[in-house]
């Protein structure tokens, strides 16, 4: 994989500000959630985009809502 500049190559940038990476040593820590990055994690209706290491979903789109 080529080098990120914009996730730094987490592939994940702050919701809050896009340009800056969501995890890693320079990471936005203004508390935002994370976001996919657009340039090399991209997704869309028939691919997601890669989870961060360790994720786990909390709700699936199988899950049923009451």
């Amino acid at each position: 994989m080529r080098w990120c500049a914009r996730c730094h190559n987490c592939r994940w940038v702050c919701e809050n500000y896009p340009t800056k990476p969501w995890l890693g040593r320079l990471a936005c820590n203004c508390g935002g959630a994370g976001a996919p990055c657009p340039i090399c994690n991209s997704s869309d209706d028939a691919s997601q985009p890669e989870m961060p290491e360790g994720f786990e979903a909390m709700v699936t789109k199988d899950d049923e809502l009451d």
